[in-house]
């Protein structure tokens, strides 16, 4: 476990150094075109540490999609995309198989830091929205990875089973990317029924 405490490190400043970059770009685009264009009012108490933090919890939902269903059906797809995953998400996705304790202590650390009504982290609603939804979907994906699982092989390596796996994925990497995108436009993303839930828990805790 200790062996890939580097490759956790590697994840954490990437996706900061990464989100700082893109959050710059876009606070560049939003003072220079779009508030001029369109007089876009934003809340100001969202900081970029908000955002980076807001960005860094959504890699847990997304490595365990990854391995739930990413393993099974990116081979199948073009390969240049596959070669591209070897590359990039791979060697973190192998890390996270070959480690599942670390995905339960990284669970635990930001319900307790994040979640808990007395947590020590001083309160940053944008932060505990973000953090809460990735919990949210990454128990969902754990549920929909073990149903899938308990299917019968010959279902899931079948048309259908491939059709289930394929629309699951998606699933599961557009409302990470999309909440990723409004956690760096320094918005609250509105997923049917999961934000809800989520806005839910955090009005019955306050």
């Amino acid at each position: 476990m200790l062996k890939s405490l580097p490759m956790l490190l590697l994840a954490i400043l990437i996706t900061s150094i990464v989100g700082i970059i893109i959050i710059s770009i876009y606070q560049i685009y939003v003072s220079t075109v779009k508030q001029n264009k369109f007089n876009v009012i934003k809340d100001a108490s969202i900081t970029v540490i908000d955002r980076c933090g807001s960005i860094l919890p959504y890699w847990l939902p997304l490595l365990e999609g990854l391995q739930n269903f990413g393993q099974q059906i990116l081979p199948d797809y073009p390969f240049s995309l596959m070669s591209l995953y070897k590359k990039t998400l791979m060697p973190f996705v192998i890390v996270y198989v070959t480690n599942p304790a670390w995905a339960f202590i990284i669970f635990f650390i930001l319900y307790y830091l994040f979640v808990r009504p007395k947590s020590p982290i001083p309160n940053r609603p944008f932060i505990r929205f973000n953090v809460l939804q990735s919990i949210l979907l990454f128990l969902i994906n754990s549920l929909l990875g073990a149903t899938f699982r308990a299917l019968p092989i010959e279902f899931r390596t079948s048309l259908y089973g491939l059709m289930v796996c394929n629309t699951l994925f998606w699933f599961v990497l557009l409302t990470i990317i999309y909440s990723v995108i409004k956690s760096i436009q320094g918005k609250y993303a509105k997923i049917p029924v999961i934000s809800q839930a989520v806005r839910i828990q955090i009005d019955n805790q306050s």
